[in-house]
């Protein structure tokens, strides 16, 4: 390689430049690059040398190294600690020893190994030099051949001078000659050129003339090309001369063709999709205004897609209809309006009373797409095609007007026609497809739904076939940035997706908020019709199983199809935080809907359960409130025809504010209190694992200092409150069964003259009667909690003092301690019944205030409360006991006061007088 000379170039590196720098292939030992010096790349030769210690060069930002010893160009000064060639004293950069591979082999390799390599070249020079000698001596005739065909050639080339030279002097003088010809002719030539024009003048004059016949026999004709020729070709003429003599006449009946063949040109671009790129050149050779032009065109755009859009928003209102999201008659008005039907995904001709089957949500995408957008698509890329840059800012202007009112029920552009469509289309399978999930279906025919039709929970709603179409429709849109990138059709479908994701969450727990209302407004609707004998078969225990199940399995269900969402990195790529804020949000949001869904069918209010405003996640964009409105979800929605008019939150206001509201049956309110208990103590936990489990880290949207969308606590306080209310108004509504009763008793007798007692009178039994039904439901729902305990207090001791004046007994009461009749009610057994019971004994004490006794009146009254004392007795313990024996108490001695003469019975005719009444049911 030292000693090639490198004339030959590099067969594998001949398609690079060879004016920069010399470098040598250390694969073919050629020429790599050619310039003023030798190098070589350190990654190419350290394959085949070390080139370590050998000082290296930046060149062409590659590192190289020379080939062969390199002179210090001028002397150097002699200076210490500098680097130097340790073979030609070269200065060099520190920690180098060489300046070339040459230097470096000559230091390096032994004395006997380079004259053995230079024996070697100088026999390989003799070699080739010998090699060339033989060459010569086998072409030595060739040569001697060639030398005498050249000496022969000059020879004749020689005696053909002086032929050149004669034939030199005849082409001048036959020169000479042809130039006094042309002089000759000049004057005849000019003339002749002159007619010439005159007669085309004349020609072009009379086509001008006769303009009017033939634009007017080309319309006949419908040859439109052929009439803006002959117009486009003299418009310049009359242009000039059309205001002047008989031009003018003909200008006049040739601009008026021109309207008309420019009104032709318009009605075929309009009709004819096609047609618009013919159309317009020719307009623009009439001389149109660009601007007519350019409006003319996008009003063909927007009937064209106008059109498109109306046919898709038909057929939305059919899928709707399908869904049970619309009427069924105008689903079918809607689909008879398709010129296409089985082009947009329709079944075949229907069967008569039947309807087409309406197509699946993919299918409308695509269909949709492929249509609107690729009419678009051309549209815009024509519009490039036939008018200037500068038309473009009219075309985005309308473009942006129609996207500025996309939201618009009926939209009057292109794009927003496209986008209200296809969003309004994407709601409704969302809502179609979360009723499916949370086993909702519309009624057929108007019939109304009953508790056994109520189907379970399918693990289908509607995540698969949504995402599938949110995939077409977020890649489609982005088919028209190259052509329209300043609409942002990519943020704009990033905004639809977004959209439809949101309300499929709001529709899957609103679906499944509907799905529990109807499960409890069915159990209710069996309440006022079985009464004692619907508690004895458990049904309240069964409803409350039904819909406890029913919350947990929904909200797992719901949880894991939201979950297929997550999967998705292009769908939640920017605001997957938000999306599980939004979850937790509508999860909050179930709870709290129920809560006040529960207090409403009960007419119950609830201090701490909602007075303060709904909760809302700060870290969502999107509030904790109620989701987009869907049919499913409102209390008009299928399953209204369950729900009883107590239930109806509108009618419950109504009728509050009439006076006239029919109550709900009290076991509802038992049942309404022990879900809320339920949701509290259970439901919200196993949410919020559920939640843990299926988003683990997720949320919080808007940064950590923000609250979170599930406030677990602020919930499960509310739904304490709210149980403890209902069960408050439960037992109010027992209780007002029993005050009924009671003062009944008090007002029908004739107390002065009353007869002699023999027995307690009936309305014992029906008190009794009434305790013993409320006990037949509470069981079923609320724990003992160990508070009942039959006799655990012993015999209870009779307050009332046999004989003795009044004022000895109004002595006794004020020393006596003072109870709290109305306290707080627990959620037990023995708190419930005893508020019951402190309720109908309340309303007796006044009863019997109110009255004027006689003698027998007192004693039947004593016989009353003496047979009622020890029944009572297994519905209380402890301090409920005590207040239950204070009523009676004050019942005994209310009868006392009022009484003309106090005469009391002894109590073994008491024990007689109570065991002669049969034993309660």
């Amino acid at each position: 390689m030292l000693s090639s000379k490198f004339f030959t170039p590099c067969e594998l590196h001949s398609n690079l430049k060879k004016n920069e720098c010399t470098y040598f292939c250390a694969d073919c030992n050629m020429i790599r690059r050619y310039v003023y010096c030798d190098v070589v790349r350190t990654q190419d030769i350290q394959r085949y040398l070390d080139p370590a210690g050998v000082q290296t060069y930046i060149i062409n930002q590659a590192k190289v190294v020379f080939l062969n010893h390199r002179p210090q160009s001028k002397p150097t000064k002699v200076m210490c600690n500098v680097d130097r060639c340790q073979t030609c004293k070269r200065t060099l950069r520190e920690g180098y020893s060489f300046c070339s591979l040459a230097c470096k082999l000559l230091r390096s390799t032994r004395l006997d190994a380079l004259l053995a390599k230079h024996a070697e070249v100088s026999t390989e020079i003799r070699s080739l030099d010998s090699d060339m000698q033989m060459l010569v001596y086998e072409n030595y005739n060739k040569f001697i051949s060639a030398t005498d065909t050249i000496r022969s050639m000059k020879s004749n080339v020689d005696g053909m001078d002086s032929n050149m030279q004669e034939l030199q002097s005849v082409i001048a003088s036959v020169a000479d000659r042809s130039n006094a010809v042309n002089a000759k002719l000049q004057l005849r030539r000019d003339q002749i050129e002159e007619l010439n024009q005159v007669r085309e003048l004349l020609a072009k004059l009379q086509a001008v003339f006769d303009l009017p016949r033939r634009l007017r026999s080309a319309i006949e004709r419908g040859a439109l090309e052929l009439a803006v020729g002959y117009y486009a070709d003299a418009a310049p003429l009359l242009r000039c001369y059309g205001h002047k003599g008989a031009f003018r006449r003909v200008a006049a009946e040739a601009e008026a063709s021109a309207k008309e063949l420019a009104a032709l040109l318009k009605r075929r671009m309009t009709a004819d999709r096609g047609a618009a790129a013919e159309c317009i050149p020719l307009v623009r050779r009439l001389g149109e205004p660009i601007e007519s032009l350019q409006e003319d065109f996008l009003g063909c755009m927007a009937a064209r897609m106008g059109g498109i859009t109306d046919e898709a928003r038909s057929v939305a209102t059919a899928m709707a209809a399908a869904h049970g999201l619309r009427a069924a008659a105008e689903g079918a008005a809607a689909a008879e309006t398709l010129a296409d039907p089985e082009g947009w995904g329709f079944g075949g001709v229907p069967e008569a009373g039947s309807s087409r089957e309406a197509p699946k949500l993919e299918r409308f995408v695509v269909e949709l797409d492929q249509r609107f957008l690729t009419e678009l698509a051309h549209t815009a890329a024509l519009f490039g095609e036939l008018f200037e840059q500068s038309g473009r800012r009219r075309l985005l202007k309308v473009a942006r007007e129609a996207f500025a009112s996309y939201l618009q029920v009926v939209a009057r552009e292109a794009f927003a026609s496209y986008l209200q469509v296809v969003r309004q289309a994407l709601l409704d399978a969302a809502s179609a497809g979360a009723a499916r999930g949370a086993g909702l279906r519309p009624p057929a025919d108007g019939a109304a739904l009953h508790a056994a039709d109520l189907p379970d929970l399918g693990e289908d709603w509607g995540t698969a076939e949504l995402t599938a179409a949110l995939y077409t429709v977020s890649t489609d849109v982005t088919r028209i940035k190259p052509l329209l990138p300043e609409l942002s059709p990519a943020d704009r479908g990033t905004e639809v997706v977004e959209a439809a994701v949101r309300h499929h969450i709001g529709a899957c727990f609103g679906a499944l908020e509907r799905s529990i209302l109807d499960a409890v407004a069915a159990a209710a609707q069996r309440l006022p019709e079985g009464g004692a004998s619907a508690a004895k078969e458990h049904s309240l225990l069964q409803a409350f199983h039904r819909v406890s199940d029913l919350l947990l399995s929904g909200t797992d269900a719901a949880l894991r199809s939201l979950q297929g969402y997550a999967g998705r990195a292009w769908l939640l790529a920017a605001w997957q935080d938000v999306f599980v804020d939004r979850v937790q949000g509508q999860l909050q949001h179930l709870f709290l809907s129920l809560l006040a869904r529960f207090l409403a069918m009960a007419g119950v209010q609830a201090d701490g359960a909602d007075a303060a405003p709904p909760l809302q996640a700060a870290s969502s964009p999107a509030p904790a409130a109620p989701p987009a409105p869907s049919p499913m979800r409102a209390p008009q929605g299928p399953a209204v025809a369950l729900t009883p008019a107590w239930a109806d939150p509108a009618h419950s206001q109504a009728g509050n504010e009439e006076g006239g509201r029919e109550p709900p049956p009290p076991g509802l309110l038992l049942l309404l209190a022990r879900l809320c208990g339920f949701m509290e103590g259970t439901a919200v936990v196993h949410v919020m694992e559920t939640l843990a489990a299926a988003f683990p880290g997720r949320g919080g949207g808007s940064g950590g200092d923000q609250p979170p969308a599930f406030v677990a606590a602020e919930v499960a306080r509310r739904l304490g409150a709210a149980a403890a209310a209902l069960a408050a108004g439960y037992v109010a509504a027992q209780g007002r069964r029993l005050s009924l009763a009671a003062r009944r008793s008090c007002d029908a007798p004739n107390w002065l003259a009353h007869r002699e007692p023999r027995a307690p009178r009936p309305v014992c039994a029906l008190l009794l009667e009434l305790l013993a039904a409320a006990e037949a439901e509470v069981v079923q729902l609320v724990d003992d909690g160990g508070a009942r305990r039959a006799g655990a207090e012993g015999t209870w001791r009779g307050s009332a003092p046999e004989g003795g004046g009044s004022m000895e007994r109004n002595v006794a009461r004020l020393f006596r301690k003072r109870v709290a009749l109305f306290g707080e009610v627990h959620f037990t057994q023995a708190s419930m019944l005893a508020g019951i019971a402190r309720v109908g004994l309340k309303s007796l004490v006044e009863g019997v205030r109110l009255q004027t006794l006689g003698r027998a009146g007192l004693q039947q009254l004593q016989v009353d409360v003496h047979f009622l004392r020890p029944h009572l007795r297994r519905y209380a313990a402890g301090a409920e006991a005590a207040l239950v024996s204070h009523l009676l108490d004050e019942v005994l001695a209310a009868a006392v006061e009022r009484a003309i003469e106090p005469t009391l019975l002894d109590g073994t005719l008491l024990d007689r007088l109570a065991a002669a009444a049969p034993p309660p049911a």
